[in-house]
């Protein structure tokens, strides 16, 4: 099914009276009780225009910034890695010392520190001198446990000795351990501020990179015959949801909804010294229920998330979250054809309800009248 009604605008003026007839258009649907959503907006440039060269050339400043900035995120990722590589070991430590796993702190002291040392237990049994003296250093829980062991006076001795320097080991070792996990904690905390922060600062050139799709937008005007060799056109566009509840006489208010679809194209020319716009409104109006409007407002949800998900795609994720994003990713696919599904539905509405929001639409449409200030313009009847 068609639109209920189809209104079409032409204007043309002086640079800049489109965007003041657009915010007091946005402003006139809100006073109505409308509420009003951007579904997108694009803009497109005379490929064969000096203009265009130059949007190109802020467009690659703009990726030249974004690459700066997505190679810094990269290092400070590696970085965070780093560091949380380096944490999980030293809270592993701090975890032994917690739990008292004296096991595992032996082993550290035998490796890491006796090792080291002229008396080394691992030389010493390898010599032969004393072959159980590793075994019978981790049979030892405290210092009396050295009198039990049926070992010789001079082995008891040597014991005593590794015994009382791992007991002065662990106490400086656990509070440098400590030391070290709050220190890493902290720059942990740090460099994910700072990544954060980066990532907010390549957002606005992100979005700037996804919005700027010069000569990729839904516009078809490259074949217009105002966008030729030597005219700087640029052409610009908007298109909005609108939805207020309506009621009759027989009919519950918010059952069903005026719903309106706004497409609103600037067109700047720009040639021999002068510029004029055109502005083209393009209305349709159409009779949703409830729950209609609860899925296209869904839609634009969704569709804002697409967005901001391929943004964020874009910065850089970690594996695990890039297969989140692709699974998010596909579950908003096809969202545009969903929506003129949407719009093509028509459940039958009563007449009432149908003649009750033409009235809106005609009463809105003479506001709209008023605002254009009398200025010429073309529209389709109704």
């Amino acid at each position: 099914m068609g639109a209920l009604i189809e209104r079409k605008i032409v204007l043309t003026g002086v640079v800049g009276f489109p965007t003041q007839i657009y915010f007091k258009i946005i402003g006139l649907l809100k006073n109505r009780g409308y509420t009003v959503k951007k579904y997108q907006d694009w803009i497109e440039i005379n490929p064969r225009s000096n203009l265009y060269q130059e949007m190109m050339r802020k467009r690659q400043a703009i990726e030249q910034n974004v690459a700066r900035i997505l190679s810094t995120i990269s290092d400070m990722r590696r970085d965070i890695e780093l560091i949380k590589h380096d944490l999980r070991k030293f809270e592993q430590v701090l975890e032994h010392f917690e739990k008292n796993k004296l096991d595992t702190l032996k082993s550290d002291f035998v490796d890491l520190v006796d090792s080291q040392t002229p008396t080394a237990m691992h030389k010493l049994v390898a010599s032969g001198k004393f072959p159980t003296l590793v075994y019978d250093f981790f049979k030892i829980e405290k210092e009396e446990d050295i009198d039990k062991l049926k070992i010789s006076e001079s082995e008891k001795g040597l014991l005593r000795i590794k015994w009382m320097l791992f007991q002065e080991w662990m106490e400086k070792y656990r509070k440098a351990v400590k030391e070290r996990v709050d220190m890493l904690r902290e720059e942990l905390n740090n460099r994910i501020a700072s990544l954060e922060s980066n990532k907010k600062l390549v957002e606005p050139y992100l979005k700037a990179i996804y919005k700027l799709k010069v000569g990729e937008s839904k516009y078809s005007g490259l074949d217009d015959p105002t966008i030729i060799e030597g005219y700087n056109t640029i052409v610009s566009g908007v298109e909005l949801y609108c939805w207020k509840p309506v009621s009759t006489k027989n009919v519950k208010k918010g059952k069903y909804y005026s719903y309106l679809d706004i497409e609103i194209r600037k067109k700047t020319i720009s040639a021999g010294g002068s510029e004029k716009e055109t502005m083209e409104i393009d209305i349709k109006v159409y009779v949703k229920t409830k729950k209609e409007i609860e899925e296209i407002e869904e839609s634009i949800k969704k569709k804002e998330e697409l967005m901001w998900l391929e943004i964020e795609q874009f910065k850089g994720k970690s594996p695990e979250e890039e297969k989140e994003v692709e699974e998010k990713k596909g579950r908003f696919d096809k969202i545009d054809s969903f929506l003129k599904k949407i719009l093509s539905s028509k459940e039958g509405e009563p007449k009432e309800v149908a003649a009750a929001v033409k009235e809106e639409f005609i009463s809105l449409y003479d506001d709209l009248k008023d605002i254009i200030g009398g200025l010429k313009f073309k529209r389709h009847p109704i």
